[in-house]
C-alpha cells in the first residue's frame, strides 16, 4: 500500500519537475509549448495511483487499527485480570505474613515453655540425685539396723537359753518335800517358806517355761510384777 502511495507521489513531483524544466526553458525559446501527454499524464497518474493508494492504505489501516483495538480489547481484559489475579495474590500474602506473624508468636511461647521444662527437668534431677544420696543413706541405715537387730535376737536367744537353763536347774519346793522323809508340821513350814523366798521369775515367759504357770498368791515364786491386774494370780 505505502509502495503504490510512493509510486503515485513520485509521478506527481515528476510533474511538477517537468513543468518547472518547461518554464525554464521558455525564458530561451518563447515558442516552446509543454507536452500535455507527458505533464498531464503524469499529475493526473500519480493523483490516482496516490488516491487510490491512500484508500487502500486508509482499509488497511482501518484493519489494522480494529486488530489493534481487538489486541487492545484483548490486552485490557488480560490487564483486568492479571489485576484481579494480583489482588488476590496480595491478600494470600497478608495472609501468609499474619500466618507467620502467629507461628513466630507460637514458636516464641513453645521456646519459653521448653525452657520452663528444661528448669524443671534440671531441677527433678537435682532431686533426684538429692533422693539417690538419702536412698543410699537409709539402705546403709537399714542394713546397720538388721545387723542390729540380728545381734540383739541372737543376744536374746542366749539369754533365754541361760534363763531357761537356769530355771531348770532351780529345785521347787514341792519336790523338797517329796525327798525329805517324815518331818513335823513347823519345819516343813519353815522350808515352804525359804524355798518359796529362794524362787524368782523374771517374766511370765520364765514361769511356764518352769512349769509354774499360772502363779497364785502364796505359790513360790509369785511377785507383784508377774500379777499385773492385782487379782492374786500372776501369768494367767
Amino acid at each position: 500500500m505505502i509502495f503504490i502511495e510512493l509510486l503515485g507521489f513520485i509521478a506527481i513531483i515528476f510533474s511538477l519537475f517537468y513543468l518547472t524544466f518547461h518554464f525554464i526553458k521558455k525564458e530561451k525559446d518563447k515558442e516552446r509549448r509543454i507536452s500535455k501527454k507527458i505533464f498531464y499524464l503524469t499529475l493526473i497518474g500519480g493523483l490516482v495511483v496516490l488516491i487510490l493508494g491512500t484508500i487502500l492504505y486508509d482499509t488497511s489501516f482501518e484493519a489494522q487499527l480494529a486488530e489493534s483495538v481487538e489486541q487492545n480489547e484483548s490486552l485490557a481484559a488480560d490487564n483486568d485480570t492479571l489485576k484481579s489475579e494480583n489482588q488476590e495474590l496480595i491478600q494470600e500474602v497478608s495472609n501468609l505474613e499474619s500466618d507467620i506473624e502467629e507461628m513466630t508468636t507460637k514458636v516464641t511461647e513453645y521456646e519459653g515453655k521448653i525452657e520452663s521444662l528444661e528448669e524443671e527437668k534440671t531441677a527433678f534431677n537435682t532431686e533426684k540425685e538429692s533422693l539417690n544420696v538419702d536412698i543410699a543413706a537409709l539402705t546403709e541405715t537399714n542394713t546397720n539396723l538388721k545387723d542390729e537387730v540380728s545381734s540383739l535376737e541372737a543376744n536374746l536367744e542366749s539369754t533365754e537359753a541361760k534363763l531357761a537353763s537356769a530355771e531348770a536347774n532351780t529345785v521347787r519346793p514341792s519336790d523338797s518335800s517329796s525327798t525329805s522323809g517324815v518331818t513335823d508340821s513347823g519345819s516343813s513350814s519353815s522350808s515352804e517358806a525359804a524355798s518359796s523366798m529362794n524362787v524368782y521369775y523374771e517374766n511370765c515367759t520364765a514361769a511356764r517355761a518352769a512349769g509354774a504357770a499360772p502363779v497364785r498368791s502364796g505359790d513360790p515364786g509369785y511377785a507383784s510384777h508377774l500379777d499385773r491386774d492385782g487379782d492374786g494370780i500372776g501369768c494367767e
